[in-house]
C-alpha cells in the first residue's frame, strides 16, 4: 500500500507539471500573437508626413535690373504663405514668416500656395503728421509689395518643394 501511494502522488506530479507546462505554453502562445498585431497597430501611425516646404525670395531690382538677372536674394521681411484647395478655393492652412523659409504639412491634393507681404497701415490724419494725398480722413497707402501664387500637388508622404516671389512693383 504504500508502494502504490507513492506511485500516486509520482502520477499527481507529473500531471501537474503537464498542466503547467501546457498552461505556460498556451501564454507565450498568446504574448507572441499580440506582439506583431501591436506593431502592425504602430506602423498604421507611424507615417512620413506630406505637405509643402520652401523658400520666398526678394525679386525686386536693386536699382537698374541686369540682363541676365542675378540670383534672387532671400526675402526676410515680413510675409504670410497661405494655401488653399485648388478645388473650392477654401484656405487649409496659414503661416506667418519673416526668414524666407517655410514648411507645412498637409494632405495630399491640389493647392494654390501664396506668399502675401503685409498690406501697408491706414493713415489716420493727427497733430504734426502728414498722409498722403492731403486725406481729411483714413488714406490707405498703395501696397508696393506684391506676392506670388503657384498650384503645386501634394503627394502622399513628400514634402513638395516651392520657390515663391515677392517684389516692389512699385521700383520701375
Amino acid at each position: 500500500m504504500g508502494i502504490d501511494h507513492l506511485g500516486g502522488i509520482q502520477s499527481l506530479r507529473s500531471g501537474y507539471r503537464g498542466i503547467m507546462r501546457r498552461g505556460l505554453l498556451i501564454i507565450a502562445v498568446i504574448a507572441i500573437a499580440l506582439v506583431p498585431a501591436s506593431a502592425a497597430g504602430k506602423k498604421r501611425h507611424n507615417h512620413k508626413p506630406a505637405g509643402v516646404e520652401g523658400v520666398v525670395l526678394n525679386s525686386t531690382c536693386p536699382g537698374p535690373c541686369a540682363e541676365p538677372p542675378p540670383p534672387a536674394p532671400t526675402y526676410t521681411g515680413a510675409v504670410t504663405i497661405t494655401v488653399t484647395r485648388a478645388s473650392d478655393g477654401q484656405q487649409v492652412a496659414s503661416q506667418a514668416i519673416s526668414d524666407g523659409h517655410f514648411r507645412i504639412r498637409l494632405k495630399r491634393g491640389l493647392y494654390d500656395v501664396s506668399s502675401v507681404p503685409p498690406n501697408p497701415p491706414t493713415c489716420e490724419p493727427q497733430p504734426q503728421q502728414v498722409c498722403p494725398l492731403g486725406a481729411q480722413s483714413a488714406a490707405v497707402i498703395a501696397p508696393c509689395m506684391q506676392g506670388e501664387t503657384q498650384r503645386v500637388q501634394v503627394r502622399r508622404h513628400r514634402f513638395t518643394h516651392v520657390e515663391l516671389h515677392v517684389s516692389n512693383v512699385c521700383i520701375v
